[in-house]
């Protein structure tokens, strides 16, 4: 079983909300998407960037703090071999059901837009909600306020729309930290490419300088290879992350088996201190009636008796009146 993907980020300007939708629309160059399979997306309450940032405004109550979190951007998907075994009908039931449930808990209403990604490496699921709280107010922290309110998030998402679709929640308490998922699946993405290089044709002054066109030979080729380069730095830094995941994943559930142990060894001590009561429950009536007369007994014979005809504590002598 592989693990839904919930993650969701905090938008605090309206710059953000539009850059933002930018990407989400494809109205600004996506490097990681295929621009074949752009018709492949899927659109939910806005059809751009302007309708969508017109119901955000419209969401928005008359006073916002200054520090306020406008919007609150999410995006859902699964393991990626998981969510390339499922058909394109499954895939859009996981998805359809995710956003009822951010409905269900912010309101129809909040949710600006929505859309679905499937020209890239990994189709997900994106929407945008206004936490707006039942006084009609901003209120982020009320919904996301620390890192218990994001754990039980977590663990409510998985078990309520994952688990339906062959997905469940990943390792609880893991320290490792998350990419955004475009960003991760893009920089995978770009550092399989190989790079073509063209070499310039020498100028006139150039032919009489041989190490002018050297030199600018040198600089085109940097060009070049530049953005090769950096997708293979990121790939690398992925790559590291990902090793460091899985230890803190593997330190996780070494430190929840030692628990486990323990918590085996409190339930042994204790069937075994109730392992007598065990046994006197099964007892009938009667046999508890005779169970009691023998501690009556064994209680009787360990009392001291009372001595018979032995004289009493003499009195010390004194004037007999």
């Amino acid at each position: 079983m592989g693990y839904a993907i919930l993650r969701l980020q905090k938008l605090k300007a309206g710059v953000s909300v539009r850059r933002s939708l930018l990407h989400a629309f494809r109205e600004q160059p996506t490097p990681n998407a295929d621009p074949n399979l752009v018709g492949a997306n899927t659109h939910i309450g806005a059809s751009n960037v302007e309708e969508a940032i017109q119901r955000f405004q419209e969401r928005l109550p008359d006073k916002v703090r200054s520090n306020a979190v406008l919007a609150v951007e999410f995006l859902v998907t699964g393991s990626p071999e998981d969510m390339a075994s499922k058909s394109r009908t499954e895939q859009d039931q996981y998805f359809h059901d995710a956003l009822g449930w951010l409905e269900r808990r912010h309101g129809a209403e909040n949710i600006i837009y929505a859309g679905i990604h499937r020209d890239e490496t990994t189709p997900h699921l994106y929407a945008y909600v206004v936490p707006i709280d039942e006084r009609g107010k901003l209120n982020c922290r009320s919904f996301y306020g620390g890192a218990a309110a994001l754990r039980e998030m977590q663990t409510e998402f998985a078990d309520l729309v994952g688990r339906k679709h062959g997905l469940e929640r990943g390792i609880e308490g893991s320290r490792a930290t998350h990419q955004r998922v475009a960003r991760h699946y893009g920089a995978l993405q770009r550092a399989e490419k190989v790079p073509e290089i063209t070499v310039p044709d020498p100028s006139i002054t150039e032919r009489v300088n041989p190490r002018a066109y050297g030199e600018r030979v040198a600089q085109s080729v940097i060009n070049q290879v530049q953005p090769e380069r950096s997708a293979l730095q990121a790939r690398a830094a992925t790559a590291d992350a990902d090793r460091k995941r899985a230890i803190e994943m593997a330190a996780t559930a070494k430190a929840a088996q030692t628990e486990l142990a323990k918590s085996r060894e409190q339930v042994s001590a204790l069937e075994k201190a109730l392992e007598p009561f065990r046994r006197l429950h099964a007892l009938s009536a009667e046999a508890m009636r005779e169970v009691y007369q023998q501690v009556q007994q064994r209680t009787a014979a360990l009392l001291p008796r009372k001595a018979k005809g032995r004289p009493g504590p003499a009195r010390k002598p004194g004037i007999e009146r």
